[in-house]
């Protein structure tokens, strides 16, 4: 398994929805930042043979504060799934995995967070009745029906935790369940 980054991507849903980083296009996802907004914050991605590592600064010059690492606009269909599994490492950021079912940046989306602060792999199961509903990156107090399921039009993550300073996520695969 350490050979592919499971990212519930574009093969039919029947069953976990498998992506090999090295035989797919790593172009596909793309890297968006605060920098859209004036913001100052800074990204990259390396894709390994193992896994794929988000590293960079986080600023809260011009109003900054977060970072993505998102899949292009396309349809998924989750409803014959319970939710998402990921299996990470990290520095002790609180990351968050986004799903947006509306184009438009302002609309709801939803998020499930998850944080490590032991820098060792780790398996988080992220149920889909536990993501949050945000609305321009507030936390509505609701969160995500079951109807929204196969109305998801992107998959990211994200650190939006508004705290200054260097990050590193490493993730090996992510699955649904």
């Amino acid at each position: 398994m350490k050979q592919l980054l499971i990212l519930l991507l574009l093969l039919p849903m029947s069953e976990k929805t498998v992506i090999d980083f090295n035989s797919s296009k790593p172009n596909d996802w793309m890297i968006i930042n605060d920098t859209v907004m004036g913001g100052r914050s800074d990204a990259s991605i390396e894709i390994t043979g193992d896994s794929v590592v988000f590293t960079g600064t986080v600023s809260l010059q011009n109003n900054g504060g977060f970072v993505s690492y998102r899949s292009p606009f396309q349809k998924f269909d989750f409803s014959d799934y319970n939710g998402i599994e990921i299996k990470y490492k990290s520095t002790g950021r609180r990351f968050s995995l986004q799903l947006d079912t509306n184009r438009r940046w302002w609309l709801p989306n939803y998020k499930h967070h998850f944080e490590n602060n032991s820098n060792e792999w780790v398996v988080a199961r992220l149920p889909f009745e536990d993501f949050q509903k945000y609305q321009i990156g507030k936390d509505t107090g609701k969160k995500m029906t079951s109807s929204k399921l196969d109305e998801v039009i992107r998959v990211g993550i994200i650190l939006l935790d508004k705290k200054e300073g260097p990050f590193e996520l490493e993730v090996d695969y992510i699955s649904l369940y």
